[in-house]
């Protein structure tokens, strides 16, 4: 199958793609991805320790309730 010349995808892809593999060039997509991937996970560590932390604020919340509560009955 031949691909038509005139197909502005085709020009994209010629132009922009290279079938000769290039070093520097898989290095630094490699370095991006790895950067995005730490990111992503630094996100994730980040929600999870603001999940904890709230849990651990309520449950103080609760306890300090609990005991205003037992000084306000005597």
């Amino acid at each position: 199958m031949v691909l038509p010349s005139d197909d502005p995808n085709v020009r994209y892809i010629e132009k922009n793609f290279s079938v000769c593999p290039n070093k520097e060039v898989i290095e630094n997509v490699r370095n991006r991805v790895a950067a995005y991937e730490d990111s992503v996970r630094h996100h994730y560590e980040m929600i999870e320790i603001a999940a904890y932390k709230d849990s651990i604020a309520n449950r103080l919340l609760r306890e300090s309730k609990e005991i205003k509560s037992n000084f306000g009955n005597r």
